[in-house]
């Protein structure tokens, strides 16, 4: 995130769409997970319950029967925690172990020296009062139907003798045992497996939101212009990329003819826009680079040379990159003489020229690659080799080193019009931008703007995108249309 920003709803909206299909996963997983545990690693749990009545002295009269009721509600909550003592529940826990096996036993309680914890047997069971009555409620739930009912009808059993011990009044009396249900009550499955999908996506919605907000990526093209005051010159959409670095050269490259109508259109769109900001200046050459490799400059480079050169104007690409030449392998041209040729004066200007594929658009390679790039870009040879050229071309494209990487861009900061940005979406960061400015207005190099390179167009914009397509295909359609009838027309 900018430094500056702030989050509003539409912003999470926008974000959760976009990591929709991660939500839903985490969604399936973490109930499959809770499903599968509940089902496969948690023991079943059975319950059983029994109701006791406190009653005091029951007299003759209506009236005497009416007060033996009232002085019983009275006294349920002291009954209540009465048959919550610990000394209760030991005695209750020494019967159930005469009666049951050590492994029953254990499976549901927490024994410490061959007896019942009273704490663990607690846990189990659960004693309430029946509102507007005299009535408890008992219910026990352990993980064997028997236990769980003897634990009830032992705990009535029981409840009498300590109640009167405890407060000496009243009685309780029960009408009849707990019974044993075979079904269990827990656990239970569909609630387990619905908590832990939703647990599981909003952990996940919780990271996603973690990482985008310390992501300092440059991914919007509106802030990239506010913070650094420059113009955004293009924008460039991402296309499928192969494992293989040479395949994607060729991939990328305006000389192919299966390259996405919007892809040409926006390099199109590029073009005018380098053409107004190069406009004011006397120097036909420009500079293309980035802040560090990988960010598409020198793909960015030769499809605006090509564009140009389907304009109609007569293009020059020199690669300058001459640590990692590609212009050769993306115009299938050799590279056994170029700019360092040039530059070391082993061969004159116009014998490291060649021709492409493309009438009006010709290529100087890198050349050999030298053990000195920067002295020779630095060199007065330089400026002279740019002077003459800009009398044969209309336009001098400059595939230069990144920014942050090495020096060699900002040696020719007096000899071009200035130097266009290739930003890659989701990739540079911001640090990498400030880095690269404070450079280049140190060396005072021109900035003509910046061009946003491989943007991922998201899955909650996939109508618009449909609708822009065919947009794109149905102007393409027009024009190629037009163009048969012109033809057929001479």
């Amino acid at each position: 995130m900018d430094d500056n920003s702030t989050i509003s709803i539409k912003d999470l909206i926008q974000l959760y769409l976009q990591h929709l299909w991660v939500l839903i996963i985490s969604l399936i997983v973490g109930g499959g997970a809770a499903y599968a545990y509940t089902h496969f690693l948690v023991a079943p749990e059975y319950s059983s319950h029994i109701s006791m009545y406190v009653q005091t002295y029951i007299g003759i009269t209506d009236e005497n029967s009416y007060n033996d009721i009232s002085k019983s509600k009275q006294l349920i909550n002291t009954y209540i925690q009465v048959l919550k003592d610990d000394a209760v529940m030991e005695s209750v826990g020494k019967a159930l172990s005469k009666q049951f096996d050590s492994s029953v036993i254990s499976d549901s309680f927490s024994v410490s020296n061959g007896n019942i914890r009273p704490s663990s047997l607690a846990s189990c069971i659960a004693i309430s009062s029946v509102t507007d009555t005299s009535a408890i409620t008992i219910s026990a739930t352990t993980k064997n139907a028997e236990l769980s009912a003897a634990v009830c009808n032992e705990l009535c059993k029981q409840a009498n003798s300590f109640a009167q011990k405890a407060i000496g009044v009243g009685e309780i009396k029960s009408i009849d045992t707990a019974k044993i249900y075979p079904s269990p009550v827990g656990p239970n499955k569909t609630k387990n497996a619905a908590l832990g999908g939703i647990g599981l996506m909003m952990i996940s919605a919780f990271i996603i939101f973690i990482i985008d907000f310390f992501d300092n990526t440059i991914k919007s093209t509106e802030a990239l212009s506010k913070k650094y005051g420059k113009a955004i010159l293009g924008e460039i959409d991402e296309l499928p990329e192969s494992k293989n670095k040479k395949e994607n050269e060729e991939k990328f490259s305006l000389l192919r003819d299966d390259i996405p109508f919007n892809v040409v259109e926006s390099f199109k769109s590029l073009r005018t826009n380098i053409s107004f900001a190069i406009s004011t200046s006397e120097k036909k050459a420009f500079i293309i680079s980035s802040s560090n490799p990988d960010e598409g400059k020198s793909t960015t480079a030769a499809n605006i040379a090509v564009t140009m050169a389907d304009e109609g104007q007569n293009v020059l690409i020199i690669d300058a990159d001459m640590r990692k030449p590609v212009q050769h392998k993306i115009f299938s041209v050799k590279n056994e003489r170029g700019l360092s040729s040039v530059l070391s004066k082993m061969n004159g200007i116009n014998e490291c020229i060649q021709k492409t594929s493309k009438e009006k658009l010709s290529v100087m390679t890198s050349g050999p690659i030298p053990p000195n790039p920067s002295e020779l870009l630095c060199s007065p040879r330089t400026a002279g080799m740019l002077e003459e050229l800009s009398s044969q071309y209309d336009v001098i494209i400059i595939d230069s080193p990144p920014v942050n990487v090495v020096s060699d861009t900002l040696n020719l900061s007096q000899n071009v019009a200035g130097m266009l940005t290739v930003v890659r979406s989701g990739y540079t960061t911001d640090e990498d931008i400030r880095n690269l400015v404070s450079k280049s207005e140190m060396a005072h190099m021109e900035m003509l703007g910046f061009v946003l390179n491989r943007i991922k167009r998201k899955s909650g914009v996939m109508y618009g995108k449909k609708y822009r397509y065919n947009y794109y295909n149905s102007y393409k359609t027009y024009g190629e249309n037009s163009k048969m009838k012109a033809e057929s027309k001479g």
